[in-house]
């Protein structure tokens, strides 16, 4: 079913736990920050311009690019074309489902950890081919009821082999040139990687960095969407969950991230996904 752009905008999860497709036509120019998700995106441009910022890389896309984005993964489309009208589709899928769909001779997630710095360029009949299952996984999220499980999950199968020997094959990347990588991002994230535990000030990163704050800041909201506390919540929320898989106490997974306190860490992350890290543990 084609969407209003807002709608993915504004929710960034998954009310389905198996998968969930959108049909995107248009433009309304809303700036989007970088996020990430829990789950597996794919997302074709079908026609128009769109650039995108997956992590400190950003790239223009051109029809045919497939974007293949993993759990946990920064990124945010970029509206710097104006008003002009784009058509993409994306793709979601859960971890679970996924998994279900995988064998032990076929890991179906491996597509998404390729590590590319941009996009996969599909033409000719793999265009088409890939083009095709997206429309027909659409369709048959929204067809009768009876055997859709069935036929989606047929389709969503068909669909990731396909991807999976995309990447694993001679597929075309964007080319250099059309890749950026912003120096101050990068060594941002690099710097909150490594401190992710530790207190960390915008004083500090200032310091490393050699900038004043003042212009850091504003310097890091131009290129990124956000502030650099908010990635720097956002990565230690994607530590904070990966910990959780681990089985590590909730007391120990705060510290490990940065907080003072279990106080600190439970508000931040109630903030973020709207239950407690123990209501959030018992669902995933």
């Amino acid at each position: 079913m084609e969407q209003e752009l807002t709608e993915l905008q504004l929710r960034q999860h998954m009310l389905r736990e198996d998968i969930e497709v959108f049909h995107f036509t248009g433009n309304n120019g809303v700036q989007i920050a970088l996020h990430f998700h829990d789950f597996y995106e794919c997302s074709l441009l079908l026609s128009g311009k769109l650039s995108y910022q997956i992590e400190s890389v950003s790239f223009a896309e051109h029809p045919g690019d497939l974007l293949l984005i993993s759990p946990n993964q920064l990124h945010r489309p970029l509206f710097i074309h104006g008003a002009e009208a784009y058509e993409r589709i994306v793709f979601w899928l859960s971890r679970p489902f996924v998994e279900k769909l995988s064998s032990e001779g076929s890991d179906l997630s491996a597509c998404f950890f390729g590590g590319r710095d941009g996009a996969i360029r599909l033409g000719g009949v793999v265009r088409t081919q890939i083009t095709r299952l997206l429309f027909e996984l659409l369709a048959a999220t929204q067809g009768e009821q009876f055997g859709r499980d069935v036929l989606c999950r047929s389709i969503a199968a068909s669909l990731l082999v396909y991807l999976n020997r995309i990447a694993q094959g001679d597929a075309s990347l964007l080319p250099r040139a059309e890749v950026h990588i912003s120096p101050l991002v990068q060594q941002i994230s690099d710097y909150l990687d490594e401190h992710l535990g530790e207190t960390i000030t915008l004083d500090e990163i200032a310091q490393t960095v050699y900038l004043s704050k003042y212009y850091l800041e504003r310097k890091f909201r131009e290129e990124t969407g956000a502030s650099i506390y908010q990635m720097l919540l956002q990565k230690r929320m994607i530590r904070a969950r990966n910990l959780m898989r681990e089985g590590q106490p909730m007391i120990q997974i705060a510290l490990n991230c940065g907080f003072s306190d279990y106080s600190g860490f439970y508000k931040a992350f109630r903030n973020e996904y709207g239950v407690s890290p123990r209501e959030y543990l018992a669902q995933m």
